[in-house]
């Protein structure tokens, strides 16, 4: 194996290196630095899935550590955001439980096709980065409200084609 098919890994590891940089400037005030990571971030997400396609080396252990770097930097800037009293606290357990539920469901034999929770990392991070572009404690409330529609329609859909009763 070469080295450069762990370019797409070190990439994805960039967000490690950023959700603590993102919790410190956002628990600072610093606003637009938080959002510059939070795009940083983003451009990351693109960039490692393009590599590792490109490279031809996507793996298992590649698509778990993206997924975990995605879910650690959602749930570090969401307990940002709870801590500056942005959102409640329960947006935090949500959060666990989808990506928990995403963990149990993924490691099965048979694919778990869900067309909303396919979506739902992406929907997070724009959250995120709708929540510091317009910091509205309105546009909070309806982004919270779209949240909570597309969990529990991503938890269904997951438990139906777990459950076997629609197959893809």
């Amino acid at each position: 194996m070469s080295s450069k098919s762990y370019l797409p890994s070190a990439v994805t590891c960039l967000r490690f290196i950023a959700t603590p940089l993102f919790f410190y400037s956002f628990s600072g005030g610093q606003y637009i630095i938080s959002l510059l990571i939070i795009v940083f971030a983003g451009v990351t997400d693109i960039l490692d899935g393009y590599l590792a396609r490109r490279m031809d080396s996507t793996s298992t252990l590649g698509a778990y550590l993206d997924v975990t770097a995605d879910f650690t930097l959602i749930f570090v800037s969401f307990l940002a955001f709870v801590v500056r009293g942005w959102y409640d606290s329960w947006v935090l357990l949500l959060i666990s439980t989808l990506f928990v539920v995403f963990l149990a469901s993924s490691r099965l034999k048979k694919p778990i096709y869900d067309p909303v929770g396919k979506y739902l990392g992406s929907f997070l991070m724009g959250m995120i980065l709708l929540s510091l572009l317009f910091p509205q404690p309105f546009l909070r409330q309806i982004l919270l409200i779209i949240l909570v529609l597309l969990s529990i329609i991503s938890l269904i859909s997951r438990f139906i084609f777990l459950s076997g009763t629609y197959k893809v």
